[in-house]
């Protein structure tokens, strides 16, 4: 991962929104968004190596892959729900963003309801 490729656009895409939020409006937003799609797929290309290596680590250790994919799906999660609300609040819909943030924790809670399950199994074998 190039960083300073990512941060040089990053700063250049801000610039350009900041230019045409002034004189565009709405054409601010698409250049917000777009940059912001473009950093986050190379960032997600570039960690592949990360990934296989927590897999690998999770096989060495005996850790079900499952709470691995878990993992990885609230993280996915997270990132999709940070990003939605930061555009929400870059347009001005604050109360939108308060809202798409309310929904990626409900989709968290969600995703991690086998973990509990696992855990209330864990507890009541122990207590049983």
């Amino acid at each position: 991962m190039n960083i300073t490729a990512i941060v040089g656009a990053g700063l250049t895409a801000a610039a350009a929104a900041a230019l045409l939020r002034r004189f565009g409006g709405e054409f601010g937003l698409f250049v917000s968004l777009a940059a912001s799609i473009m950093i986050i797929l190379a960032v997600v290309t570039s960690i592949s190596p990360l990934i296989e290596l927590v897999d690998e680590l999770s096989e060495e250790t005996g850790t079900g892959s499952e709470y691995i994919m878990i993992l990885m799906k609230a993280l996915a999660v997270c990132i999709v729900t940070r990003l939605a609300s930061e555009c929400c609040r870059d347009s001005g819909e604050g109360a939108i963003a308060a809202k798409v943030e309310f929904a990626g924790k409900a989709a968290v809670l969600l995703i991690a309801v086998p973990l509990f399950r696992t855990i209330l199994d864990i507890v009541r074998s122990l207590i049983l």
